[in-house]
C-alpha cells in the first residue's frame, strides 16, 4: 500500500461483510475507532466455520500448507483412512492449480517470507485481543497456560524438533521436553508418550462461539445495524459502495470482505480470481471426555488437537479437500475419538456431537488481508485457514489502521492479494 493509497482510506463509514470471528472483530475494532459500522451476515453470528474453531490460539502455526515435513508424509497421509488428509477425487482437479501455488511456495525466498509473514502476525496475536476482550466483556475466556505437541513415537518428536530453531528465531518460544515433564504437566497423557514441545506463550479460548456473540453483543448495544441477508454483489460506483442483498441495497463509504470462504465469489465479481480452495475441518465435542487436560494438547501423528472449552473437551483437526456443499463425512470427526485414546486412555465419547466446517485455504497460508487497487473502497480479509482465531483481533488492528490511513502494527505488503496475480491492476 503506498503512502498516496493509504491516504485516501479514511471514510468512517463502514459496512463489514460477514460475522465470523474474523469480521466481527474487525467490525468491533472498527466500532471502539470511531467508525459508523454496518454488519451483513446470512445467519447469525458465530454459525461457520468460526462456530467449530479448535479453540487453539497457536503462535507457533506459521508453516504453509505444502510444509516439507508434510509433503514427505503425504502419500502416507493418503493411504490411510485414519489420516489426517483426505482429498475428494471430484475436488482434485479443482484444486489442482492451488496445489501448484502450493508448492511453489516452498522455493527458499518464498518459504522464508512466509514464515516471517505469518510469524509477525502470531508474535503479537495474542496481546491484540486485550482491548476487545474488555470491550466485549469477554476476558473471562482466553487463557495463556501455553500449548503442548506430544508424541508417541521417537521418530515424529525428532522430525517435529528440527523445527525448533526456526521458531526461537522468530522470538515464538518452544522447548523440548521429556515425557515425564509432559506427564507431570498433562497426568491423564498415556505412559506411551516419549516426549513432546512445549510452546509457553500460546494461548485458549474457552468458547469461540461466545467469544464471537459477546462481541455481537457489544455492537447491538450500541446500536450497530446488522442485516441477515444474502449478499448477491457489491458495486463500487465511485463515491461509494452498494451492496445488493436478497432484499434490500445497502450504500456505504468502504466496504470490508471478511466471509470466508464465501469471500472468493465476491471477488470474482471484480474480476479477480483468488486460488482458494475449500479445506474442510471437523470437531468432536466431547461433553463427557472422562479427561481432564490444562491446556491444549496436539496429538503429533496424526496431527489434531484436545482442546479442554466450557462445555467439554474439543478434538478438531484434519484437513478433507472436498467441494464446500459437499455432504460432510461425520466419520471423519468420529474418528477423531478413536485415534485420541491412544493418547487420553481414559477417554470417553459419551454424547460426542460431530461438527463440520469449511476453511477458507490459500496456498502459501498468509492471510489475505489489504484493500483493491481497482476498486480502492473494498477492503478484505480471508484466507487465514487454521488461524482465524488465532489471527482474528492483530487482523482487526491491521485493517483499522488501513482504512485510517495509519501505520498497521505489521507490514502489510505480504498479505496483499497482488501476491497471486499475474500483474498489479486487479488488486493492491
Amino acid at each position: 500500500m503506498t503512502e498516496k493509497a493509504s491516504k485516501r482510506m479514511t471514510s468512517r463509514d463502514v459496512t463489514v461483510l460477514g460475522a465470523g470471528i474474523v469480521g466481527l472483530s474487525i467490525a468491533l475494532r472498527l466500532h471502539l475507532d470511531g467508525f459508523k459500522v454496518t454488519v451483513v451476515e446470512k445467519s447469525e453470528p458465530m454459525q461457520g466455520v468460526s462456530f467449530g474453531n479448535a479453540g487453539y490460539l497457536s503462535e507457533a502455526n506459521i508453516f504453509p500448507p505444502a510444509s516439507p515435513d508434510m509433503l514427505r508424509q503425504l502419500p502416507k497421509f493418503m493411504l490411510s483412512k485414519d489420516g489426517p488428509l483426505v482429498i475428494k477425487p471430484d475436488y482434485a482437479t479443482k484444486m489442482l492449480p492451488w496445489a501448484v501455488k502450493a508448492v511453489s511456495a516452498l522455493k527458499p525466498n518464498s518459504y522464508q517470507n512466509i514464515l516471517s509473514g505469518l510469524a509477525s502476525l502470531t508474535s503479537v496475536a495474542y496481546a491484540s485481543f486485550s482491548e476487545l476482550l474488555e470491550a466485549a466483556n469477554a476476558v473471562h475466556l482466553l487463557t495463556r497456560e501455553g500449548g503442548l505437541v506430544a508424541f508417541r513415537t521417537l521418530a515424529g518428536l525428532e522430525a517435529k524438533s528440527r523445527a525448533l530453531p526456526t521458531w526461537n528465531s522468530f522470538g515464538l518460544a518452544a522447548e523440548r521436553l521429556s515425557a515425564d515433564l509432559i506427564r507431570d504437566m498433562e497426568p491423564e497423557l498415556s505412559n506411551e508418550i516419549v516426549g513432546g514441545i512445549f510452546f509457553k506463550n500460546s494461548g485458549r479460548c474457552s468458547n469461540p462461539r461466545a467469544l464471537g456473540e459477546l462481541y455481537a453483543r457489544r455492537l447491538i448495544e450500541d446500536g450497530v445495524r446488522f442485516v441477515r441477508d444474502e449478499v448477491r454483489g457489491i458495486e463500487d460506483v465511485g463515491s461509494n459502495v452498494r451492496i445488493h442483498t436478497c432484499t434490500e441495497t445497502i450504500t456505504a463509504e468502504r466496504v470490508v470482505l471478511a466471509m470466508g470462504f464465501q469471500t472468493g465469489a465476491l471477488l470474482a465479481k471484480f474480476d479477480v480470481k483468488v486460488p482458494m480452495v475449500s479445506e474442510r475441518g471437523y470437531h468432536l465435542m466431547l461433553p463427557r471426555a472422562g479427561v481432564r487436560l490444562q491446556r491444549p494438547v496436539v496429538f503429533g501423528e496424526p496431527h489434531f488437537a484436545a482442546t479442554p472449552m466450557d462445555e467439554g473437551l474439543r478434538l478438531a483437526g484434519t484437513a478433507e479437500f472436498a467441494r464446500a456443499d459437499a455432504p460432510p463425512n461425520m466419520e471423519r470427526a468420529h474418528m477423531l475419538a478413536r485415534l485420541a485414546k491412544r493418547y487420553l486412555p481414559n477417554l470417553s465419547g459419551i454424547d460426542a456431537t460431530p461438527w463440520m466446517g469449511v476453511r477458507p485455504s490459500l496456498p502459501d497460508g498468509l492471510p489475505a488481508i489489504g484493500v483493491m487497487r481497482s476498486s480502492p473502497r473494498v477492503a478484505y480479509a480471508f484466507g487465514h485457514a487454521h488461524n482465524g482465531l488465532t489471527l482474528s483481533a492483530i487482523t482487526a488492528r491491521c485493517m483499522s489502521a488501513l482504512l485510517q490511513g495509519l501505520a498497521a502494527p505489521v507490514d502489510l505488503q505480504p498479505y496483499r492479494l497482488e501476491r497471486f496475480l499475474q500483474t498489479d491492476r486487479s488488486t493492491a
